[in-house]
């Protein structure tokens, strides 16, 4: 089955193109996180040619995951006459896009709502660990183009995850070779591979070592997100 979402980026953070990923809805561009790498990788792709509207969904606020965000806002207020639609629960996203100049151009779902109006009835957020209290962050799951997919955002575990996995489902894993503040892939293969051989699609994103994980995965029915 094809992939419900195209990756413009998989790396983890200090990798040349950060890890996000993007589908057309209609004629809308559907983003899933926006880092430093993103706002450029958008231009040379034309996606932000022909279009009436982007929504972005951020799983957190790390800059590999928001870091051109506030220009992408500003792009779509003054290029496309819209304001951005940005779906998170992010605790301090209207704090962030306040002090970069860019709130006012902003559309956000679930804040006061005679600033915010669109829904985001087709998100479900996840809470998961990826830096402990220090920052909040979620995965999500969600049916795009009539795809059921899940997406774990930056995360140290698989466990908040395992019951929105059905038959059909495409499931999106941040991986590392290091682990600490993410997935640890040698930790977490066998329940991968079980994952994988029981109907759902694995791809693995965020990665630190693509060499060595490349290597870890080969033969079983796991794939990697190419771009």
């Amino acid at each position: 089955m094809k992939k419900a979402i195209t990756f413009l980026g998989k790396d983890s953070g200090f990798g040349k193109k950060n890890t996000s990923a993007y589908a057309m809805v209609g004629k809308r561009l559907l983003l899933i996180d926006c880092g430093h790498t993103v706002m450029t990788e958008l231009q040379k792709r034309e996606l932000l040619n022909d279009i009436t509207g982007i929504d972005v969904i951020i799983t957190h606020m790390h800059g590999d995951h928001v870091g051109s965000l506030s220009q992408l806002a500003l792009y779509s207020y003054f290029t496309l006459k819209q304001p951005i639609n940005i779906i998170t629960e992010c605790e301090r996203i209207e704090e962030f896009l306040t002090i970069t100049g860019v709130a006012r151009y902003c559309q956000i779902p679930g804040f006061p709502p005679e600033r915010y109006t669109r829904n985001n009835n087709f998100v479900t957020f996840i809470p998961t660990n990826h830096v402990g209290d220090e920052l909040d962050c979620y995965g999500f799951c969600a049916k795009i183009n009539g795809t059921n997919i899940v997406y774990t955002g930056d995360t140290t575990t698989l466990k908040p995850f395992i019951e929105y996995l059905n038959d059909g489902t495409q499931l999106f894993v941040d991986t590392s070779i290091v682990g600490g503040v993410h997935l640890k892939l040698e930790d977490n293969i066998n329940l991968l591979k079980y994952i994988a051989k029981n109907g759902i699609e694995v791809y693995l994103m965020h990665l630190d070592n693509e060499v060595k994980i490349r290597e870890m995965i080969k033969g079983t029915q796991i794939h990697i997100c190419d771009e």
